[in-house]
């Protein structure tokens, strides 16, 4: 497995998550803060954020946006937690740019089943996006070569 998940949360909850994703076999890092969680980001490159939506410092919504504003974290998915389960709470994590939301308490077999499917949805895109590199690379190459071969 061996994907990065950089866990953001201010309380208890956090040490407990990153014991059962450490045992799922992902490698975890942790931040108590949106403000620590850019910074390890930066330096880390996760691929995939679970951030809590309210602690101190910097809540999970304005580190979202920040976390947007990057240039290499625009793709990273991030899966907002959450007490909150209202609509407003719901429309703003997905307005910030979340993929996905989940309450508390945690479920873990559910949480498992979205980590697992938001992170194949990662890769797949991560793919694709390579492979249409390659080919417009392709295309450019033959460009060349055919407008050369015309002279």
């Amino acid at each position: 497995m061996n994907n990065l998940i950089l866990v953001v949360d201010d309380d208890l909850m956090r040490s407990h998550l990153c014991e059962q994703l450490t045992e799922a076999g992902y490698q975890v890092v942790e931040a108590s803060n949106g403000l620590e969680a850019i910074t390890i980001y930066t330096r880390l490159h996760p691929d995939i954020v679970l951030l809590d939506a309210m602690m101190p410092v910097m809540d999970g919504f304005s580190c979202c946006v920040q976390l947007e504003a990057l240039p290499d974290a625009k793709e990273t998915p991030v899966l907002m937690i959450t007490d909150f389960s209202d609509q407003e709470s719901v429309e703003k994590a997905f307005a910030v740019g979340a993929a996905d939301f989940i309450t508390k308490p945690i479920q873990w077999p559910i949480l498992r089943q979205r980590l697992r499917r938001i992170l194949e949805a990662y890769r797949a895109m991560q793919e694709l996006r390579q492979q249409t590199a390659q080919a417009q690379l392709r295309e450019t190459q033959l460009r060349i070569a055919l407008g050369t071969s015309k002279k």
